[in-house]
């Protein structure tokens, strides 16, 4: 593709060429515009519409897009302008700033005493609902020759998420190999394509994560309805719709801790302790097992949770939180317990 470069010369347009081919330009630079001969060697007509991609242009008349991108050229013919337009011709050194009347782009030069050599060339594009021109003997483009590479996806498992679980933690993004050239025009051929730069950018990899645990839910998932059966089993439903079964109930003496002291940041499953994790006596309740926790006074809701630690004895469950704060905020309170299968 081209591209506007820093790098022209004071009296030179550098532009570059784009890829890309909307329909719709065609329609408006039809109706912004009509063709008529003209009498300098070579014109660029600079429109902010869209581009119409050709891959070897030919002709007098340079057609590029709304970034001064070269990307089509026809024979050589004239621009009519819309009256009423503000119109600025930049001619070397001097300026010129008029209201464009109903004429040809030829005719408005010759309005203000403009004439052109051929060796000379014209740029126009029209910003904000006007008309600039520019004159000059040399164009310079600069031409992106691009190859993409596509990025892959890749799953990351987590043993401790639901199935249903899926989440990007890293956005991906395609590769892109490209070489730049320059190309110089002179009264209205190439006279030079030299490459002069290559930009070589890695694919970076999507990264999702992906739940693998059967029957369970995020500790901090909202519950928006639990049915219970005659035998004790039931459902937990999610308010994202998803649905947790359990096996039975049962009701413990609810605790809490937290890290410090003699308290580690292990659990006797080797795991890491967060919340979502639960310390039991493991003859009441065997490690791994999976559960639902909410205290029976209505006011606490700990949520999901795994037995992952011990510590505890009897019909006890320790619940982990980040602070003492909470702890102590917990304190102790009768909790009922739901055994999900």
């Amino acid at each position: 593709m081209f591209e506007e470069s820093k790098k022209a010369a004071p009296h030179a347009k550098r532009l570059t060429a784009v890829a890309a081919v909307p329909a719709l330009f065609v329609l408006v630079l039809s109706l912004l515009c009509r063709f008529a001969p003209i009498g300098a060697g070579a014109m660029y007509v600079v429109s902010n519409e869209g581009p119409v991609h050709v891959s070897e242009p030919v002709g007098d008349v340079f057609l590029t897009d709304g970034s001064a991108g070269l990307v089509s050229r026809t024979s050589g013919n004239e621009l009519a302008l819309t009256p009423g337009l503000n119109v600025t011709v930049t001619n070397q050194d001097q300026q010129y700033t008029t209201v464009s009347q109903e004429e040809t782009l030829s005719q408005l030069l010759e309005r203000l005493g403009i004439r052109l050599s051929p060796l000379e060339m014209v740029s126009v594009s029209f910003p904000d609902g006007g008309v600039d021109v520019c004159i000059s003997g040399e164009f310079v483009f600069y031409e992106h020759i691009s190859t993409v590479s596509e990025h892959e996806i890749v799953y990351q498992y987590n043993d401790k998420r639901p199935d249903w679980y899926e989440a990007v933690i890293q956005e991906g993004c395609d590769g892109e190999y490209t070489e730049v050239y320059e190309i110089i025009y002179q009264d209205g051929q190439r006279t030079a394509r030299q490459l002069i730069d290559v930009v070589d950018t890695e694919p970076v990899s999507t990264i999702i994560e992906k739940g693998t645990m059967e029957n369970f839910a995020n500790n901090d998932d909202a519950v928006s309805a639990i049915s219970v059966n005659e035998d004790g089993s039931g459902v937990i439903t999610l308010e994202n719709g998803e649905t947790v079964t359990f096996s039975s109930t049962r009701t413990m003496r609810g605790t809490a801790y937290t890290t410090g002291g003699s308290v580690g940041t292990r659990t006797a499953s080797g795991t890491a302790v967060r919340v979502g994790v639960v310390a039991v006596d493991r003859n009441v309740l065997p490690l791994g097992t999976k559960v639902y926790v909410m205290s029976n006074d209505g006011a606490y809701n700990y949520g999901f949770a795994v037995a992952e630690d011990t510590g505890v004895r009897g019909n006890t469950i320790d619940l982990y939180m980040d602070s003492n704060r909470e702890c102590i905020q917990f304190g102790v309170r009768e909790c009922t317990v739901y055994i999900l299968d």
